[in-house]
């Protein structure tokens, strides 16, 4: 049964390519570009940049070398050891070997830095776990700079009793005691050495090395960390480019998808095609109306003098005697001038029998006394000259000069 469908599926496939041949190039163009995809390792593992949230800041958006574990990215996707993470309150967290979990509050790509902080709102608790140890461990990431800090316990004595502008670290004390940290070993307590004890030094990132021997610091900046390797993604990232690896068989990255400077041909193809398409449209519109006009104009007089011609045509053929009515008694026919209304005595002549055009404004129409009927001057003044009688109902006018007689 399912080769039986396949076989149908083929013919009803061969038939609508014979029907139509843009469906046969439809069809082409698609299964090329499927295969120049799959042969690409450009189009090979689509890495796309990662959030926890949408709500997140540009700052906390994860892009090559950082990955975000899941199912739905190769591992090609992330450099090793750039592992991150999204915890339950969907917030990006990093795991350092050595130090634990931090939340990432900045990810520079451009300098390679990484700003981190304590989840639970308390580094300095983090920082005297640590004891000293290596901040960052086994991992990709180097502090830029590190400083000894000593914490003091006192008592609330001893904070009663000094001088000095000292900030207990709020975390890390309690009603009765107060916990800071200084960068100068013994300064701060001397001569009230019994009312504190010195837990140090422990050694600390900062941003910038305390010079003051006289300050504490409640330590709840950002902690900030940095990476060398992989090198060329800071300077793919500042030329606006996309950094990954070359291949998924090594560890060797390269830049891809750099803008380019100034318009393509195809933007500046795009940019006349844009101009010139409404001005060549306008172009036809105005063209075709004005030769629909003159075509008008040529029909309307064409049919006006069909009539009267092909009678003069037929006169000498047959020799005719065709009597007419005076020019003198022509001439005496009332005239009329159309106005912009084209409105006659009777409404239902909105045409001249004799040439068959219809009536314009301001064309000059003549009535025939006894009938009523009326046609443009210059046909019915031809056509009396031949005819002793009316067009339409072929009553004879009068011959006024006769009766005046």
């Amino acid at each position: 049964m399912n080769s039986n469908f396949r076989n149908y599926t083929s013919k009803v496939y061969m038939m609508q390519i014979l029907k139509n041949p843009f469906f046969f190039l439809l069809s082409f163009l698609l299964f090329t570009s499927t295969k120049c995809m799959e042969n690409n390792p450009k189009f090979s593992s689509l890495c796309l940049t990662q959030v926890c949230n949408y709500g997140e800041p540009v700052g906390r958006y994860v892009q090559f070398p950082f990955l975000i574990r899941n199912e739905s990215l190769s591992k090609s996707c992330g450099y090793p050891g750039f592992d991150l993470l999204c915890n339950e309150e969907d917030q990006l967290v990093i795991n350092l070997p050595n130090s634990g979990i931090f939340f990432i509050e900045d990810i520079d790509y451009v300098k390679q830095e990484l700003w981190l902080n304590d989840p639970d709102n308390c580094l300095p608790r983090r920082l005297l776990s640590l004891n000293g140890s290596n901040f960052v461990g086994k991992s990709p990431f180097f502090t830029v700079l590190e400083q000894d800090y000593w914490f003091y316990n006192c008592s609330n004595e001893y904070f009663n009793s000094t001088d000095h502008d000292i900030r207990p670290i709020d975390c890390l004390s309690g009603q009765n005691y107060g916990v800071f940290a200084t960068s100068v070993e013994n300064i701060i307590v001397q001569g009230n050495s019994s009312l504190c004890s010195i837990i140090g030094p422990i050694k600390v990132p900062v941003r910038k090395r305390s010079t003051d021997m006289y300050t504490s610091s409640k330590l709840k900046d950002d902690i900030l960390v940095t990476w060398d390797t992989p090198r060329e993604c800071g300077e793919c990232y500042r030329r606006s480019g996309r950094c990954r690896f070359k291949s998924e068989s090594s560890l060797e990255v390269g830049c891809y998808d750099l803008p380019r400077h100034g318009l393509t041909r195809g933007a500046m193809f795009g940019i006349a095609l844009a101009f010139a398409t409404p001005l060549i449209l306008v172009t036809i519109c105005v063209t075709y109306f004005f030769i629909k006009a003159i075509c008008h104009r040529r029909r309307a007089h064409n049919a006006r003098f069909t009539s009267s011609e092909l009678t003069l045509a037929v006169t000498p053929r047959f020799q005719r005697v065709i009597h007419g009515l005076d020019q003198s008694i022509i001439e005496s026919y009332p005239k009329i001038i159309l106005g912009e209304s084209r409105r006659l005595p009777k409404p239902d002549e909105n045409s001249c029998s004799i040439c068959l055009g219809e009536y314009l404004a301001k064309e000059t129409l003549k009535t025939i006394p006894n009938c009523g009927h009326c046609f443009h001057a210059a046909c019915i003044d031809e056509w009396l000259l031949l005819n002793a009688s009316c067009p339409v109902c072929r009553n004879s006018p009068y011959r006024t000069s006769e009766n005046d007689s």
